[in-house]
């Protein structure tokens, strides 16, 4: 019995090996040949086990994995791996039972409470997790991707000052690794330190030139401190990188909206819409772009497709109600000022366009509630006081007109035109051109 178990191992002692090497399928056989000469091998079965696991053959490594855990089922090892097999199949519940089993089996085992804590993780049980991977960062405080795993944790629940300093953590432990940077900017991103977060985008760039995620998320802050040219060139390069990416169209279409590229924008839109002709954010995004280039039928036909695709977009209806209007089609437009109010009563903007529709339309009273509800909505907007003033000033209400008017010069920013405008008529009809106070 000796001389055959002493045979069985050496088949498996060479199957490690070549396994060592790379050479898998001699490894696959040296391990059959050892197991068929000794069947109740529990360790030759764990060995091809966590071949086959490395190879992505779960269900062989599964099977054998089974075997090493009835033949000796005080292996915490066998648990480990099964565990791990049972995370690649995405089996969450199944795997937390393994580690847990090996964690019973060997409590300083910090590899089972990391892996456990991953499941946790992935099931959104995030106190347990951090608990895990607390534990597995005590245990090898070394552990990286412990520490990273457990900044993750401390970022998902909102906890940015504790993630930014395990991110520090793990780029102290492994400088190389791009990962640390761009976490750690997104959480400085989340506390509004850009300038930081940029300076970790451009560290993670260095490492690694091609880095889609850097791009991507220092397009990001850029957008947000307004360098919108600096987004669009990583938007450029990103592209570059993933001509194919549906989103990053519509990202630069947006910067190039802000950047008031409407003709760009538009292109963006339709590079985006043809990887994903179904979005209805892409349709209602190209229509404001269209109908700020005055294009209103194509505007209109794109928040037409909008609707059909989601009829729950209020500033759709919001938006055909504007071109609706440039077009002189008020009636229509009254329409979707009504639509897009009864999905958004809170949707001010609403309440001005179907004011200026009933203006149009001489329906004076109706204005003025609208614009008054406007107002309530948002006190500070200084269209529903201007528009009102004007309901009020068509009807010879110069008094409510002019109190609207100084309300609105009191909320208005700038010294446009219409502000001119309604200074000379409050001093021509000698009203204060302040706002009373």
């Amino acid at each position: 019995m000796n001389e055959t178990i002493k045979e069985s191992e050496l088949w498996l002692d060479r199957g490690d090996e070549f396994a060592k090497s790379g050479e898998n399928d001699k490894a696959l056989e040296c391990y059959r040949k050892g197991l068929e000469i000794n069947p109740r091998a529990a360790f030759g079965y764990f060995k091809r086990g966590q071949l086959f696991l490395n190879l992505g053959q779960f269900n062989n490594a599964l099977n054998d994995l089974n075997n090493s855990v009835l033949l000796n089922p005080n292996f915490s090892f066998a648990y480990f791996r099964r565990g791990s097999v049972y995370f690649e199949l995405k089996q969450y519940k199944a795997a937390i039972e393994d580690f847990s089993k090996a964690i019973e089996l060997n409590s300083e085992f910090p590899f089972a409470y990391f892996k456990r804590g991953l499941c946790l993780l992935k099931l959104k049980r995030l106190e347990p997790a951090l608990e895990d991977l607390t534990k597995a960062v005590d245990l090898n405080p070394t552990y990286h991707e412990a520490v990273l795993s457990r900044a993750n944790v401390y970022y998902e629940m909102k906890m940015y000052k504790e993630a930014i300093e395990d991110y520090s953590r793990v780029i102290s432990l492994n400088p190389k690794d791009e990962r640390g940077y761009i976490s750690r900017g997104i959480a400085l991103g989340a506390v509004g330190n850009y300038k930081a977060a940029l300076e970790d985008y451009n560290s993670s760039i260095q490492l690694n030139p091609d880095s889609y995620m850097s791009y991507n998320y220092r397009a990001m802050i850029y957008s947000k401190m307004k360098l919108y040219e600096k987004a669009i060139d990583d938007y450029d390069r990103l592209l570059l990188l993933k001509p194919d990416l549906m989103d990053l169209y519509n990202n630069r279409g947006i910067i190039n909206f802000l950047l008031k590229r409407f003709d760009e924008a538009v292109r963006d839109y339709s590079s985006a819409l043809k990887k994903n002709p179904n979005s209805a954010t892409l349709y209602y995004n190209r229509a404001n772009s269209y109908f700020n280039l005055k294009k209103y039928i194509e505007a209109i036909l794109d928040y037409d497709k909008t609707i059909e695709l989601d009829p729950k977009i209020s500033s759709a209806y919001l938006g055909r109600g504007n071109a609706n209007a440039a077009l002189g089609n008020f009636k229509e437009a009254l329409k979707d000022y009504s639509k897009a109010i009864t999905i958004n009563p809170k949707q001010y903007p609403s309440y001005i366009g179907r004011g200026n529709a009933f203006m149009k339309l001489r329906y004076y009273k109706k204005a003025q509630e609208d614009f008054t509800l406007a107002i309530e909505i948002k006190p500070d907007n200084p269209l529903g006081y201007l528009n009102r003033g004007t309901a009020f000033k068509t009807e010879n209400r110069n008094y409510e007109a002019a109190r609207d008017f100084q309300a609105f010069l009191k909320h208005a920013q700038g010294t446009g035109h219409t502000v001119s405008q309604v200074r000379q008529w409050l001093s021509k009809n000698n009203f204060s051109t302040t706002d009373g106070e």
